[in-house]
């Protein structure tokens, strides 16, 4: 039998209050390297605090990134390259190729990743003490821990052969090697990030180690173009469990907790957004918006719509958690939003993880089946009633992805 769900949430400066908040409603962070890199003191404040009081992170190193043509690179783009110790990783005239990692730049990236994580819990007393104050709790600095485990940095393959799994392989045997010399405790955790399903599937078998981090580039569960992709994803995580690997995905939704029934250990995700991502977008930043997750559907969904149906439909969209105490969503506002996400993710891990696959389908299929129903009499102009209508189709096609998984 599987282990417990790990359920990680994706670190941001602004969500801090939320995740002081909610602590013991997620399992662990996942720390963005260019956040780390660019707002050094207030990430090493922040994180670990949280893990004196006996909460793990770990940091993603977001090299991906330097496989993109960085035309208008970010000073925290600039800032964890230099942490690199590469700062020939930015590249504005053309796009990076495999050939660039020469064995000098690939042993200089993994000892300069290797060694930040080793130090990341040297933190100043004042800044420790700083974000200790605003936990409203007794927390001690030498109780401060090291990353729960380390990634080592990697990148996307996009096609057999392309030489970006060459790359990674490099990397990996590189921060094996560095790690041993500095005869860290922190363990290493391999990341197989690529471009599809299918390749994860075709590459996984390659991989020896047990522990394993998954990326699908721009996996979108909601996506019913993507049913065909999610089956083979949900296969190759079984068959990786088959072989005894124990496979993190390094982003996911409702359908990732759906997966731990077939041996996915856990996923994490951003507050309010980054339940999926695609690689070629990583420059990109921001908040993200505001909307309503609504718990039934699971998966988020505009406030104001979310309000037109609840008027009508209250069961569908209400929830009871301590953030709604089933008042409407336009009653929440863009924290209360955040926290209640979280919230029901959490919900939705206890409630779902134990279904069989019978129950799992028949409560997806049934609660697809009202939303159709009482939303073909929606009483909205024809623009909403449309949108309306586009918002359950993933839970019949979760359902038929369900019943064609190798049953446990």
């Amino acid at each position: 039998m599987p282990g417990p769900f790990q359920h990680y949430v994706s670190y941001g400066s602004t969500d801090q209050a939320t995740m002081r908040e909610l602590a013991t409603h997620f399992d662990g962070l996942v720390v963005p390297g260019t956040i780390a890199a660019f707002q050094a003191d207030g990430t090493r404040g922040f994180v670990l605090t949280l893990s004196a009081r006996a909460e793990p992170y770990v940091i993603d190193s977001r090299f991906p990134l330097f496989q993109n043509l960085l035309s208008q690179p970010k000073k925290s783009h600039y800032m964890l390259a230099d942490l690199l110790g590469s700062p020939s990783l930015i590249r504005s005239d053309r796009a990076p190729a495999p050939s660039d990692f020469d064995d000098d730049l690939v042993e200089r990236i993994a000892q300069r990743w290797i060694e930040f994580n080793v130090g990341f819990d040297d933190v100043k007393t004042k800044t420790f003490d700083k974000y200790a104050s605003r936990l409203n709790e007794t927390i001690f600095s030498d109780d401060r821990q090291k990353p729960a485990f380390i990634m080592p940095p990697y990148t996307i393959a996009s096609a057999p052969g392309d030489g970006w799994f060459d790359v990674s392989e490099r990397l990996w045997a590189a921060s094996k090697a560095h790690a041993s010399s500095v005869d860290t405790d922190v363990s290493l955790r391999r990341v197989l990030a690529t471009s599809s399903a299918t390749l994860w599937r075709q590459l996984a078998p390659r991989i020896d180690e047990t522990q394993i981090v998954a990326w699908v580039s721009g996996l979108d569960e909601l996506n019913q173009s993507s049913e065909s992709d999610l089956l083979t994803y949900g296969l190759a995580i079984s068959e990786s469990s088959d072989r005894g690997q124990s496979v993190f995905a390094l982003y996911g939704g409702f359908f990732s907790v759906l997966l731990g029934s077939y041996g996915l250990a856990g996923s994490s995700h951003g507050i309010g957004f980054g339940e999926s991502r695609d690689w070629v977008e990583l420059p990109s930043s921001g908040a993200p918006p505001a909307r309503y997750y609504v718990p039934r559907l699971h998966r988020y969904v505009a406030v104001d719509l979310a309000e037109i149906i609840w008027s009508q439909f209250p069961d569908l969209i209400v929830c009871d958690c301590r953030e709604c105490g089933e008042n409407s969503p336009a009653a929440l506002d863009y924290h209360a939003l955040m926290k209640h996400s979280v919230l029901v993710r959490d919900r939705e891990i206890r409630e779902w993880g134990g279904l069989s696959a019978d129950e799992t389908i028949a409560r997806l299929t049934a609660d697809a089946q009202e939303f159709r129903e009482s939303l073909s009499s929606l009483v909205a102009p024809e623009r909403i009633v449309r949108r309306a209508s586009e918002l359950y189709g993933h839970l019949f096609m979760w359902a038929r992805v369900i019943s064609e998984l190798p049953q446990r």
